[in-house]
């Protein structure tokens, strides 16, 4: 015990206990598509997520009636939806400190919504959604939508080429003009299997299965088991060349390359209708 001050004949009853800091907020890490729903909750947590795709992330937002709020950042900028719910919590949201200006709610509840934030450079990675839940009984479900790859388009004829590592699979868009006409796939996966996929007007028109050396089959039957994929035969020596006939205008095709074992190279030229 200690005196209060030396004139004092109250004593205080002190511990050597050290003050607990307080508790570091929740963050929870989560991935581009994942669907993530919370029951009843008092509190804030922060979802973080990675994508190095630009465009808009959305965050798809549900739940009950009893407002939550939710806040998304990446780059040092945040869109916020304010306090979104139904609208017969307020004076509740009032006693819990929340100023009005950040009350979003309505009748019927406001809580069904999308959360918008324009990711519009590839690097910093890291987008966060801060939710902050300050009335009992509230629940919440959050979807993670990122942007959709862009992807690169080249000239019939002028060929694509990789090097270095896997991809399943690496997506190119290969503008054949208007004309129609024979379009022809000339395709070299070297030692190590590739497969070529030529897609038009929705639908695989050339499909050369996995070509390469037959050595490799054990490899190519791991990797394709350890993405969850059935295994496929070694088809065809690595180089060889397909044709597909052109009958529309359709200006487009893609042309996807799976390419799953490290260490891989390949190339290929789609053609331009003849």
């Amino acid at each position: 015990m200690k005196k209060i001050n030396i004139r004092s004949p109250w004593f205080l009853t002190t511990s050597d206990e050290p003050i607990p800091a307080p508790s570091a907020p929740q963050i929870i890490q989560v991935n581009c598509g994942d669907t993530w729903l919370t029951g009843i909750d008092v509190g804030s947590k922060t979802y973080e997520f990675n994508t190095a795709e630009t465009g808009d992330v959305d965050i798809i937002i549900g739940g009950n009636d009893v407002p939550v709020k939710f806040d998304i950042e990446w780059d040092g900028n945040t869109v916020t939806t304010g306090y979104i719910g139904l609208d017969t919590y307020d004076q509740d949201l009032l006693d819990a400190g929340v100023s009005i200006g950040e009350i979003n709610t309505g009748d019927p509840s406001t809580k069904n919504t999308t959360l918008t934030i324009n990711k519009t450079a590839a690097s910093p990675s890291l987008v966060s959604l801060l939710v902050t839940a300050p009335l009992i009984n509230d629940n919440y479900s959050l979807e993670f939508v990122c942007p959709v790859p862009s992807v690169p388009t080249i000239a019939c004829g002028a060929g694509s080429s990789y090097s270095g590592g896997e991809a399943y699979p690496t997506i190119q868009a290969v503008t054949l003009g208007s004309d129609t006409g024979v379009v022809t796939l000339d395709f070299d996966a070297f030692g190590i299997p590739d497969k070529f996929v030529v897609k038009f007007d929705g639908v695989i028109v050339i499909d050369t299965g996995y070509r390469g050396q037959p050595q490799y089959q054990n490899q190519l039957n791991n990797a394709l088991i350890a993405l969850g994929e059935p295994t496929e035969v070694i088809s065809g020596g690595p180089s060889g060349s397909l044709t597909f006939n052109k009958t529309t205008a359709t200006t487009t095709a893609t042309v996807e390359v799976y390419a799953p074992i490290s260490g891989t190279g390949w190339n290929f030229n789609l053609g331009c209708p003849v």
